[in-house]
């Protein structure tokens, strides 16, 4: 028998059932069981699902009855079948003939739900990321209660621009689409019915979230469960809808906060409800007359609905003040027990300028997925103002000064004062750049541990003048003294700080996640072809000498184009005096970040890589990611990277520049051989899931001592 049941309610619903088990048929996880209870259908539905049912490759039992209960009375005649079965299902998925989820929704719910239960937090449901068809509208993605007590569809008709990122725990989940535990439905029964015949059409699965949630039981939302959902019923066509699908739900409306409301939530949603009950009553008299036999109903059913109603109560297992607090509040960590985590010193995400960002980027939303709440501070000049979050992280705008030497300092400094007043509950924070190594003491009042990542050897880098060497000199020593953790991310840099400091750092690599976009229009654009250019990518600093590859470029043969990605602020005479001196086969496309900057690594010949200052350079990482034959600066930490997948030049003798060139030129078949290598090394060494991992340790080492100093590596 299976583990899991399906249970659908359809009415009229036969222009939706080739989709529905078309979607079915792709389902992947536990064996599961069809039951489909159909109210009375007059346009052929059950022998569509009859039809369907022969064809299927999985059990169906289609159940017609000749009235109309409702999608409650419908539903509780599907779960009575289901669990009249031996053994009963462990799962029930809730699921409208409209609603088709994507292949991996099960698997998706039963792993997070199975993930993040808990004797303290039982989950009794979970739900999925809803959209609507053909656009890019959310339809659900959870549901929500307002202070006038409304439940709401989290994200309903707003665009998908992939917020409502991260897993967290919700009020409850639409019946569209939702996983129910079997043990859960079963605890909430009353007379053996799990909803309320009562409630008929509309908002039967808030009343039943609202007893989910008075016995215990969680309710989780799974951004990465995916489902279509085309629905018919929406709040803005209420005008639209049948008298009788508006008297159900005037009528449900007071049903729900009879059984519901109590002295707890009173503080909330006093006011906001008044307002809103007035509106009801006068938008009925005037507009929808044919709702107030709701009132009448309610008044000749009152002994029965008080009955239900103390019985309802009498079965709470905790206080009311626990349902209470949803009443304003879209979700709660999915783990209220784990900390948040700050990341601070970058530029911020969205990320489009450097390493740091681009590894924000990549650390941030995998660690909000994992049920960590993560704050990055941006800065106001790279990150949108209005923008407050992105894919589930937290986001801090905060000005700075746009010079050379104040635009880190000053927005750190801004950061750390606005941590340790307004970060609550915050326990641990990534600060990148050594230079920030200064405003770590800061956040010691509030008990905010902290991992410093130190990157490359800054003071050597030529873009600096005295006053940048001196401060990162300083720097560099008090990265050994003031963090509680000092992170590397080669192992040059970490035996540098052993060796000059005698201080034992934490070693976590960069990553890459390759995503080849082959034949982008950015060739077209910049009139290449695919297999048949170098690619550079930098900022444009001496340190990284774009000048010396462009120099380089004027002696090797042949037609193919050399293509330069990058700026720097604060360089403009640098890079200018690069372009004047540049052979006609060079391109300067500028700064090119996302499906542009994919779509050059996913077709260059090779790619060049001449650092000499740093530690793991992103953009060599990247490149081997994306199997590219890497031509890289003879450095140890380029050689830590690339290992034996890489072809290597002296940066400072000209002619050992061009041979590289001429190497990859003339011998296609050995640069594919090693971009192929590449690949490989980067996918056993740079990998952002591992990184995560190990980073994720490295935070729960912070949250949990009680000490400021601490040095246990991750790994």
């Amino acid at each position: 028998m299976s583990s899991l049941a399906i249970c659908t309610v359809t009415w009229n619903d036969a222009a939706n059932l080739p989709r529905f088990f078309e979607a079915l048929a792709t389902l992947q996880g536990p064996a599961f069981r069809l039951i489909v209870v159909d109210n009375a259908s007059t346009d052929g539905t059950v022998e569509s699902l009859r039809e369907h049912a022969g064809a299927a490759g999985f059990p169906v039992e289609v159940i017609a009855i000749d009235e109309n209960t409702g999608f409650a009375g419908g539903l509780n005649r599907a779960l009575e079948s289901a669990f009249a079965s031996d053994p009963r299902p462990e799962w029930v998925l809730s699921l409208n003939a409209d609603a088709w989820p994507a292949a991996d929704y099960l698997e998706q719910l039963i792993e997070s739900a199975r993930r993040f239960a808990s004797e303290e937090r039982p989950v009794g449901a979970v739900t999925g990321r809803l959209v609507r068809p053909e656009s890019r509208l959310i339809d659900a993605c959870g549901m929500a209660l307002t202070r006038s007590w409304r439940h709401v569809d989290r994200g309903s008709d707003q665009a998908d621009h992939g917020q409502y990122a991260v897993t967290e725990r919700v009020f409850g989940g639409t019946g569209a689409a939702t996983l129910f535990l079997g043990a859960a439905l079963q605890d909430v029964a009353i007379d053996g019915h799990v909803l309320d015949d009562d409630f008929h059409s509309y908002r039967e699965d808030a009343e039943l979230c609202f007893r989910l949630q008075e016995r215990g039981w969680q309710v989780l939302y799974e951004p990465r469960a995916r489902a279509v959902h085309r629905r018919v019923n929406l709040a803005r066509r209420r005008r639209g809808m049948s008298p009788e699908v508006n008297f159900h739900s005037l009528k449900n409306r007071y049903l729900l906060q009879y059984y519901h409301r109590g002295l707890a939530d009173l503080p909330r949603t006093f006011l906001a409800t008044a307002i809103r009950e007035l509106g009801i009553v006068a938008y009925v008299l005037l507009r929808e007359r044919s709702s107030l036999a709701a009132w009448g109903w309610l008044w000749r059913h009152r002994r029965r609905l008080r009955e239900r109603r103390r019985l309802i109560r009498s079965r709470r297992l905790v206080p009311a003040r626990e349902t209470a607090r949803w009443f304003g509040r879209a979700s709660l960590p999915v783990d209220p027990e784990r900390p948040r985590i700050l990341m601070l010193g970058s530029r911020g995400i969205p990320a489009n300028y450097s390493g740091y960002e681009t590894m924000i980027e990549a650390l941030a939303p995998r660690l909000a997925e994992r049920g960590w709440r993560v704050t990055v501070y941006c800065r106001s000049h790279y990150v949108d103002r209005r923008l407050r979050s992105h894919r589930g992280v937290e986001l801090v705008v905060l000005p700075t000064l746009r010079t050379k030497y104040g635009d880190t300092p000053v927005h750190t400094l801004l950061s750390c004062l606005h941590a340790i007043l307004f970060a609550r509950g915050a326990r641990a924070a990534l600060v990148v750049n050594g230079a920030n190594a200064v405003f770590l003491p800061l956040l010691w009042p509030r008990r905010i541990r902290t991992a410093l990542h130190v990157d490359g050897i800054e003071k050597r880098r030529a873009k600096w003048g005295w006053p940048g060497r001196l401060v990162y000199s300083v720097s560099e020593r008090l990265a050994c003294l003031l963090p509680g953790v000092t992170v590397t991310d080669a192992e040059v840099i970490a035996a540098h700080y052993r060796a000059r400091y005698r201080r034992d750092s934490t070693m976590i690599r960069y990553g890459v996640e390759p995503e080849p976009l082959p034949g982008h229009p950015i060739l077209d654009e910049l009139g290449l072809e695919p297999r048949r250019y170098f690619l550079y990518v930098s900022r444009f600093e001496p340190e990284n000498n774009p000048h010396r590859v462009v120099e380089a470029y004027r002696r090797v043969d042949g037609d193919l184009p050399l293509v330069m990605v990058g700026d720097a602020p604060y360089a403009s005479d640098f890079i200018a005096g690069m372009k004047r001196g540049a052979d006609p086969r060079v391109r300067f496309p500028g700064t090119v970040f996302g499906e542009g900057y994919r779509g050059l690594l996913s077709s260059a010949l090779a790619t060049v890589h001449a650092t000499e200052v740093g530690g793991t350079h992103p953009a060599l990482v990247e490149a081997m990611g994306y199997g590219n034959c890497v031509l890289a600066n003879d450095e140890p930490a380029n050689r830590e990277t690339a290992g034996d997948a890489g072809v290597y030049f002296d940066v400072e003798d000209q002619a050992s520049l061009v041979a590289a060139f001429e190497f990859a030129r003339a011998d296609g078949a050995r640069a594919r051989d090693l971009g192929e290598r590449a690949a490989l090394r980067a996918a056993e060494e740079y990998n952002w899931d591992v990184v995560a991992d190990e980073y994720e340790q490295l935070f729960r080492l912070l949250s949990n001592r009680g000490r400021r100093r601490t040095q246990s590596p991750p790994r």
